[in-house]
């Protein structure tokens, strides 16, 4: 089964690498002109996303990446108390591996160069504008003229994925949610924090971790109107990060230390909200990560998710000899536990905006919203992709 990944990024290369392990041809179609320029900030892949990674042969891949553990949350309203927190120390016993947090760019330049390593081959400057169903299986048309027919076409383009826009037209578009999300990491004399802080500032949330007098952390910038597909790309830095300054003034000391230590940040980006997407494949199509089930960056779970899916999809490629087949499988183990976090990262997501009643009410009431979802969160950290497989007929195989 020859397979054509629209998209070079964390879940295609991830795929590629699995596909190659098993033994099966894999070819990456990238629309960036290197798989360096990937931009973004860091990362956080969960407990869950780590052994995925270790099921498909790459648990040494964080560490390599120049990744750090960190696990558990604390969570401060705008004065700077602790009105809640998520423990994490008991992770390593509890799901076999502890959180880890990354440069994005890093983990990504090592499963790519790793991927390749194993024989994927990686096609750059490949923008997707058409697919079309041939006899021979499915034909990819890229935009400099270039075409290639596979057996099977995955789309692993993000939540802007134009596999979906194509296959499936009517599909829900991203719903802006009203924040960019902006970050970096800054030398600061802060001390080391093996959890996570969270601080529900005055006008913004904001967060980060410490590690060896490096911060790494984000802000969620209130915007209004949604800014354009571009416009974020180029910001002057100098007033930028004088606008987050001033946007956090009022909030505690060790959020001022950070970005006073600041002078620049790696990016913005508008978050968006993707609605569910009923349908994620069809006899020659199928889709993964973000282009399935974009979750919110509240739930920490975007790179893991998109993993696991790598690691489900390859397993089921393996012993399916028809696409068709191997996807519906795919889809019927994947589908309900992606929709209930991304349930979950909107109802976290939603607490973090900012007004005066609100903010009283939500550090009345997280401590008690965080339980509930420590449940949600021990299932989430607690899955592990089977392994040995232990296939079964999905439910539309079933009934035939």
């Amino acid at each position: 089964m020859k397979t054509l990944i629209i998209g070079g990024g964390i879940a295609g290369s991830s795929l590629a690498f699995a596909l190659r392990r098993a033994g099966r041809e894999a070819v990456v179609a990238e629309a960036r002109g290197s798989q360096r320029d990937t931009g973004g900030a860091f990362l956080y892949l969960a407990p869950n996303g780590v052994n995925a990674l270790a099921a498909i042969g790459l648990g040494d891949a964080p560490a390599a990446a120049g990744g750090f553990e960190a696990y558990g949350l604390d969570f401060h309203n705008a004065r700077g108390r602790k009105i809640a927190e998520l423990a994490g120390e008991q992770d390593l016993a509890r799901y076999g591996a502890r959180g880890v947090v990354l440069r994005r760019a890093r983990l990504h330049a090592e499963v790519a160069q790793r991927a390749q390593a194993a024989g994927a081959t990686f096609l750059f400057n490949a923008r997707l504008v058409e697919l079309r169903t041939v006899p021979q299986g499915v034909e990819a048309v890229f935009a400099d003229g270039r075409t290639l027919i596979a057996d099977a076409v995955i789309g692993a383009d993000g939540i802007w994925s134009t596999v979906r826009r194509l296959t499936w037209p009517e599909a829900p578009r991203p719903s802006y949610t009203g924040m960019v999300d902006c970050g970096s990491w800054t030398e600061v004399d802060l001390p080391d924090t093996a959890r996570q802080q969270m601080y529900f500032g005055h006008r913004a949330f904001f967060g980060y971790t410490v590690n060896d007098k490096v911060a790494y952390w984000f802000t969620n910038v209130p915007r209004h109107d949604e800014p354009g597909r571009y416009e974020l790309a180029d910001l002057d830095q100098g007033d930028w990060i004088a606008s987050i300054r001033r946007l956090h003034e009022l909030d505690p000391a060790p959020v001022q230390a950070i970005l006073n230590a600041a002078r620049h940040t790696l990016g913005a980006w508008p978050l968006y909200d993707m609605p569910t997407v009923d349908a994620w494949h069809d006899e020659g199509v199928c889709l993964v990560g973000d282009a399935a089930h974009a979750v919110s960056p509240s739930t920490g779970q975007g790179a893991s998710l998109a993993i696991e899916d790598a690691a489900v999809l390859a397993r089921w490629m393996q012993h399916e000899t028809r696409p068709g087949a191997a996807f519906a499988g795919f889809t019927e183990e994947r589908k309900v536990r992606t929709e209930k976090i991304a349930c979950f990262g909107r109802q976290l997501g939603d607490r973090k905006v900012s007004s005066a009643a609100g903010n009283v009410f939500r550090d009345l009431t997280l401590p008690m919203f965080l339980r509930m979802g420590a449940k949600a969160t021990a299932e989430q950290y607690g899955y592990r992709v089977p392994t040995p497989p232990a296939l079964r007929a999905p439910r539309e195989k079933a009934h035939e």
